[in-house]
């Protein structure tokens, strides 16, 4: 009797690898499949629960434009969503992988607070370039003091001279 050839293992293709895709990015995220489905909902998509169960467990179609929503709401490249296979939990590499999603989204968050650290150096430059133009209008030189330049107490504080018992020691 001879025995048979081992089945080896092959990476899923097609409606079997965005399936298995999807179970795996979506248990990684620790998203429930509601929490799936209420993404999608969201991107515009009519899906249920139960449909993101039957596209996991390869018993329901998916269409194209569900392929890039789901990538979209996992957070995933949708070029890899459906092409390469992503390790499961059973998988070596599996440790691996999760340590790459989590410097993927490190990275995001980087590239995120980089965005806001450019957007506030832009406005105080913007805000410096207000300053000098409204001192070269009044002929104050902005980099060093002027006798011309009077700063005024904040109103109502303890050195407004309009105010009762002005000074420090007032209040």
């Amino acid at each position: 009797m001879d025995d048979p050839k081992p089945q080896r293992w092959s990476p899923p293709e097609g409606e079997a690898l965005v399936a298995h895709n999807l179970k795996i990015c979506r248990k990684v995220a620790r998203l429930s499949q509601e929490d799936v489905a209420e993404r999608m909902r969201r991107l515009g998509f009519k899906i249920h629960q139960t449909q993101i169960a039957k596209i996991e467990n390869g018993t329901r179609s998916i269409t194209f434009n569900e392929v890039i929503g789901l990538a979209k709401a996992l957070s995933v490249p949708a070029e890899h969503f459906m092409t390469e296979a992503v390790a499961g939990p059973d998988d070596p590499s599996y440790e691996l992988q999760e340590a790459a999603f989590a410097i993927q989204a490190a990275e995001r968050e980087w590239r995120v607070a980089q965005d806001l650290a450019d957007a506030a150096k832009a406005r105080l430059d913007e805000t410096e370039r207000t300053y000098d133009e409204i001192a070269e209008r009044l002929g104050v030189d902005a980099q060093g003091q002027s006798a011309e330049l009077v700063w005024y107490p904040a109103p109502n504080s303890p050195w407004d001279p309009l105010r009762e018992g002005a000074g420090p020691s007032a209040g």
